[in-house]
């Protein structure tokens, strides 16, 4: 009786491995893991300069209208600028693993696209909230300024088309953000379930 239970569970164990053997395995393309990285890495010192250069018109405008804007105004802004500095300083960082490593070997493409794709899925968070933050900074400068200034002087339509057309824009950002967020996390949940299973 013991022999034949045994013979049974042989039986067993070998038809449990010949359906696991004959599963499907999902492989990893490496020539895709590569050319998708080589992308990323464009992309990435694409952003990474166009990060650097958008600190220029606030740079320009705190010099050219300085003697123009109210204490308030001023301090406001040194606020802001103590915000958005160490923010852009995070997103570069953030923004490093593809920007400044296309010489990494084959097997390390796929660790460091992982990487990458986790990354931007928090570049694409801090933007969708960064969305909401911009509309509350206009919506205050506008504030400040406007009762800083003179009743005759207050351009009330102008403030309320600034306030109105950022609303908008922030808000196609947020979606478009959220978007890019959920999108790099599936890839990055995709590439770690492929390399799991390789």
């Amino acid at each position: 009786m013991n022999k034949f239970n045994k013979g049974a569970d042989d039986n067993s164990d070998k038809s449990l491995s010949a359906l696991w053997q004959a599963q499907p395995v999902s492989q990893i393309d490496v020539d895709e893991v590569r050319n998708t990285f080589k992308s990323q890495t464009k992309k990435q010192r694409l952003y990474f300069l166009m990060d650097c250069l958008s600190i220029i018109p606030a740079v320009w405008m705190f010099i050219l209208y300085w003697d123009e804007f109210p204490i308030s105004v001023r301090g406001l802004y040194f606020g802001l600028m103590l915000l958005v500095i160490p923010l852009l300083g995070y997103q570069l960082w953030l923004r490093r693993v593809a920007a400044f490593n296309s010489n990494v070997q084959t097997t390390d493409h796929v660790q460091k696209l992982k990487k990458q794709f986790k990354n931007n899925a928090r570049i694409a968070f801090v933007n969708k909230h960064s969305a909401w933050l911009a509309v509350l900074i206009v919506v205050v400068f506008n504030t400040a300024f406007s009762l800083a200034k003179a009743a005759e002087e207050r351009e009330y339509t102008l403030l309320f088309l600034v306030t109105g057309g950022t609303t908008v824009i922030m808000a196609i950002w947020y979606v478009w953000a959220h978007c890019r967020q959920k999108s790099f996390e599936k890839k990055l949940a995709a590439l770690n379930e492929i390399s799991h299973e390789s």
